[in-house]
């Protein structure tokens, strides 16, 4: 049962009730963070079971399937991110900063979820800080001030804050010792956060952030990972065409743009070497499925 639902521009937030034993798993069409506000039990999630409790936070994205099944009667505060989601790009070049800001953030833990497994929160204090960001953005919704619409947004990007911390503390690629993997991963993490300036992730560039030569950071990011610093760019630079053109409208050309290629045809030849189909065909293709 779902009770009141409340909508800002970005997302949707819903408080759902579930009683089943032997839920069906499903799966949304967006990116969802949700929130145990009571109850525990199991939630099942690409056929791995994690168990549940009231504090607990999980993210799923648009490729999971997952279901809850309780042992007692659960709450749930669901935040539902909507298509509008990905259709800000053009904000990026405007004078809306912190909007920009907030949705790069996001952005960012959306294309790295899959470094998190079950319960994101497990240290107490962020555990108690969460619930009480979940109360107030819950009480926001339910009322009708002015601005609340941006205060929610507000809550929620605190809220990222503290799931990019916990990921930033998950490495990607498995490396030999603790120091490596905390350099890769401040690297890493260093791209994520810059994909959007083409200055400040070119190679040379990367090296002096990180007070070294460019061939110093090329062989070690290589020797770490098993793939060289531009291809990892190019990749992550594919993933989030792939985002654009599955939820949103954006023209090629514009996506083109914003991820710094020459133009339309630069891009689709890129895209098509990686994946054997335009960038076009590939929103089309998989829009219709």
């Amino acid at each position: 049962m779902k009770i009141k639902p409340a909508t800002t521009r970005d997302f949707e937030l819903v408080i759902k009730k579930v009683e089943t034993r032997n839920a069906t798993q499903h799966r949304h069409k967006y990116f969802e963070l949700i929130y145990i506000l009571e109850g525990y039990g199991q939630h099942v999630i690409n056929n791995n079971q994690y168990d549940y409790r009231k504090g607990d936070l999980f993210l799923l994205n648009t490729n999971d399937v997952h279901a809850f099944k309780t042992s007692a009667p659960s709450q749930l505060c669901i935040i539902d991110f909507t298509g509008s989601f990905f259709a800000f790009i053009q904000s990026r070049e405007k004078d809306n900063y912190q909007s920009a800001g907030f949705f790069e953030q996001m952005e960012y833990i959306f294309h790295n979820q899959y470094r998190l497994k079950g319960n994101i929160i497990t240290k107490e204090k962020d555990k108690k800080w969460t619930e009480s960001l979940i109360e107030r953005l819950i009480q926001e919704n339910e009322g009708t001030e002015y601005g609340k619409d941006d205060l929610c947004r507000n809550i929620v990007f605190l809220l990222f804050q503290v799931i990019s911390r916990y990921l930033q503390g998950h490495s990607i690629f498995p490396t030999k010792t603790q120091r490596s993997q905390r350099v890769v991963r401040e690297v890493i993490n260093y791209i994520h956060q810059n994909i959007y300036n083409k200055e400040n992730i070119r190679v040379e560039n990367i090296a002096r952030h990180f007070h070294k030569s460019k061939d110093h950071i090329s062989l070690y990011f290589k020797k770490q990972t098993g793939i060289t610093l531009k291809d990892y760019i190019l990749s992550y630079k594919l993933e989030l065409m792939k985002t654009r053109l599955l939820y949103s409208d954006l023209p090629v050309a514009s996506i083109a743009s914003e991820l710094n290629f020459t133009d339309e045809s630069h891009l689709n030849k890129f895209f098509k070497d990686k994946l054997g189909i335009t960038a076009s065909a590939y929103r089309k293709k998989n829009k219709e499925q």
